[in-house]
């Protein structure tokens, strides 16, 4: 994994088919390295084994490195027809010469010189030397343009291009995403936009903020996915978990607790204790779903709380059509039409037992939810993007970003 990842038991359940993808969070893949482990003491913990050798998927990839698939481009196959097609050509003008000459009378010495050099003025051997200089010298210029070719074979091919296909994240964009700002929704009503989410009022929105992620401490760091660690920063708060011994017995639940700032808002500052919030469970984030959600619990509360959030197309199923504005889908298109990344947030109170809360399932509690907001993330572009594509634009080179929406 690019970045520490909290792997969970696979759910105990009599109908439940294993898929590698839809799985991905239950599944330790080869390679990775175990950093921290929990709640099991001397328990032992099962894992059955999948996969071993080429057919993991560090193996795929040590495979395809050794043993790369060949490479056909269509240039190089019309250019052997057309070797082909010369050699046809020689062959029928070496038999009607041999035939003309024959009846003539030439001796046989001139006539199979005269008949073998035909080929050779068809077909010249000379071709493929004079295409590897050629390869050669372009490898020079495009040197000195520090391009560096590792398959000096495809340059013949590159002249005839006229699609290129980037990736977005880590290509066209630099690796993390920036929070631009928040659109909290109250009354069936979008509030104006907030770029500083430090400066909001610890009310239901900024609670899921600081406690729907999946992040988690790793040597006194916060480390998790990137896009939850930003939207964590950007609230200032502070995140607290036991000394929990690795030896400690697995039914024993050590919750993560968040604290607001010591600098915060001075309409704020009666509310300390009451606001630290305890993450009870998670439901982690699969592409599949498009969404992830935690119970958490504030201190002193009565009820639980759920937390969900997510692709804003997925959370719309679970959120009642009361909390959701007139022209939600618009101002999302606005959004999503300038690059950036949206995520929605929702919420639920759960009157709900410790008991029953530990076993819930997740569509259970995910109905009737209420729609707090949006969250809009930046992915800036990198300094050599735009010159890059305006180049390409200018060779009439058309452009086209593949990247996959989770």
């Amino acid at each position: 994994e690019s970045v520490p990842v909290t792997k969970t038991a696979l759910p105990n359940l009599a109908d439940l088919t294993y898929d590698p993808k839809e799985h991905a969070r239950h599944t330790l893949f080869c390679g990775t390295q175990v950093i921290q482990t929990r709640y099991f003491g001397n328990e032992k913990v099962l894992a059955v084994v999948i996969r071993t050798g080429f057919t993991t998927t560090k193996g795929n990839l040590v495979r395809s490195i050794l043993y790369p698939p060949p490479v056909d481009f269509r240039f190089e196959k019309d250019s052997y027809r057309f070797v082909i097609l010369l050699a046809g050509v020689a062959m029928v003008g070496f038999v009607y010469t041999v035939i003309t000459k024959v009846m003539r009378g030439i001796p046989a010495r001139d006539l199979v010189v005269e008949a073998f050099d035909l080929i050779t003025i068809v077909v010249p051997p000379a071709l493929p030397a004079a295409m590897t200089v050629g390869r050669f010298y372009a490898q020079i210029r495009l040197k000195k343009k520090k391009i560096f070719c590792i398959s000096p074979r495809t340059i013949n091919v590159s002249g005839s291009i006229d699609c290129v296909c980037f990736d977005k994240t880590g290509t066209l964009t630099e690796d993390g995403l920036d929070l631009l700002c928040v659109v909290p929704i109250k009354d069936k009503n979008f509030y104006m936009p907030v770029k500083k989410v430090s400066s909001l009022p610890y009310n239901v929105f900024v609670c899921g903020l600081v406690s729907c992620h999946s992040l988690t401490i790793i040597d006194k760091q916060i480390v998790g996915d990137p896009l939850d660690l930003k939207m964590f920063e950007s609230t200032k708060w502070v995140m607290e978990e036991h000394d929990v011994d690795d030896n400690s017995k697995f039914n024993m639940i050590f919750p993560t607790v968040l604290k607001p700032p010591k600098n915060r808002p001075v309409e704020n500052q009666n509310l300390d204790e009451e606001l630290q919030i305890g993450i009870i469970r998670e439901f982690p984030f699969s592409s599949s779903s498009q969404r992830m959600g935690v119970i958490i619990r504030k201190l002193g509360a009565q009820h639980f709380e759920y937390y969900s959030k997510g692709s804003p197309e997925m959370i719309l199923n679970f959120v009642t059509k009361e909390s959701v504005p007139d022209d939600f889908h618009d101002v999302l298109e606005s959004y999503t039409q300038e690059g950036y990344r949206v995520i929605a947030l929702a919420h639920k109170e759960l009157k709900l037992s410790y008991a029953k809360v530990n076993k819930v399932q997740r569509d259970v509690i995910e109905k009737d939810m209420t729609l707090l907001g949006l969250i809009v993330l930046e992915n800036r572009l990198k300094p050599d993007t735009t010159p890059c594509i305006q180049a390409l634009n200018d060779a009439s080179i058309r452009v086209i970003m593949v990247t996959e929406n989770k």
